[in-house]
């Protein structure tokens, strides 16, 4: 087994996105027999942790 790092780039939408764009980066250190299944585990868990979710103002997130 490999480990390889991955960079998971979320972008943040607030209501109807009409704002400047923002962006949350996290660093992941992701073990894989090769980069192929590390990539597929990367993508796994982006969508695993994208959420949506009401703010102070109740506009969606």
């Amino acid at each position: 087994m490999n480990w390889y790092l991955s960079k998971l780039v979320y972008q943040i939408i607030c209501g109807d996105g009409n704002h400047t764009p923002q962006f949350d980066e996290q660093l992941r250190l992701i073990q894989a027999s090769d980069d192929t299944v590390a990539f597929a585990k990367a993508r796994s868990f982006g969508y695993r942790e994208e959420e949506v979710f009401l703010n102070q103002k109740q506009s969606l997130v």
